[in-house]
């Protein structure tokens, strides 16, 4: 069994490191590198070629590559398999995921599915649109959690639920009393804006800029966790789906107004997978019981909303 070495190799392509990928696999950088030097002495050609900034593959790395992520998937295949013959859900299931779904809905997902099926873990990373897609395209993700827009060929839509983009403000902000806003009244005021978000930030210019306005952007972040305390003081005024924000919308502390005369409440939110690849068991049970619990997530972010 050569899981390892490859799962060494497979890392190292990743990184674009030995010592990222060391700290990734919690492996000594000299483990690794002596595996990197063993694989390409075996094979007979360099995989890597080395630059300051780091290492990049080869040709002959590509191909090998190819083979590593094949061999990897085949072989958590086989053990969820081993897992079924001993009556269990076991294996190891890879999810990226949009961020705001990482505040609140995975943590309390990966509780409940771990309660019920103690022999499977999960590696999950959060990150933009465009690139959970490369992540599932490239083997780096087993599931996708994002936004169902301009869907690759390859990448298939499991199941979705309507999430749309609001404006999201402080009960004590100006806007808060309206029922709704438009994007025209949103730039008369503070904006908090995404950074890395294509989708909504490419949607939010588009509009503002169809309507001759500029508005003045008082922080802008790839970190929705550093907005939300400036949405609470009512600094300004945000661009969110609900899904990162529950808590404080069931508490009242934010207001989430829908925006009139506008195409982004019309997003939806859905569970993306590779079309042509083979499913483990595990990620297969995963898959069935995150839609379930995705669509109980949604009809209570849509009853709060509504109050």
């Amino acid at each position: 069994m050569h899981a390892s070495i490859l799962k060494y190799f497979a890392e190292v392509a990743r990184s674009g490191s030995i010592r990222k990928a060391s700290d990734e696999l919690h492996v000594a950088t000299s483990a690794v590198s002596r595996q990197i030097k063993k694989l390409e002495d075996e094979l007979g050609a360099p995989l890597f070629e080395r630059f300051s900034d780091g290492l990049r593959l080869t040709a002959a790395g590509e191909i090998v590559l190819k083979h590593a992520k094949d061999t990897l998937l085949k072989y958590e295949i086989m053990k969820s398999d081993l897992g079924d013959l001993q009556g269990k859900c076991a294996g190891r299931v890879h999810i990226a995921s949009l961020d705001s779904v990482a505040i609140q809905f995975l943590p309390e997902f990966v509780m409940g599915f771990h309660r019920r099926h103690p022999a499977v873990d999960f590696r999950i990373r959060y990150d933009n649109y465009t690139s959970i897609f490369h992540f599932l395209a490239e083997g780096d993700a087993d599931i996708g959690v994002t936004f169902d827009l301009a869907r690759p060929h390859d990448i298939k839509l499991v199941y979705g639920v309507p999430m749309p983009l609001m404006a999201m403000v402080s009960r004590n902000h100006p806007l808060a009393r309206q029922k709704s806003v438009t994007l025209q009244e949103c730039a008369q005021f503070k904006l908090l804006l995404q950074l890395d978000n294509e989708v909504m930030s490419s949607m939010i210019a588009v509009e503002l800029g169809a309507l001759n306005r500029v508005g003045r952007t008082l922080v802008a972040t790839n970190n929705q966790m550093m907005l939300k305390p400036l949405i609470l003081s009512g600094e300004g005024v945000a661009f969110f789906t609900p899904l990162g924000l529950l808590d404080e919308l069931e508490t009242g502390e934010v207001v989430a107004l829908p925006i009139a005369g506008s195409r982004l409440h019309n997003l939806q939110v859905g569970i993306v997978v590779p079309r042509h690849r083979q499913l483990t068991h595990a990620t297969e049970v995963v898959i069935e019981s995150m839609s379930v619990e995705l669509k109980k997530f949604s009809d209570k972010i849509h009853s709060v909303i509504q109050r």
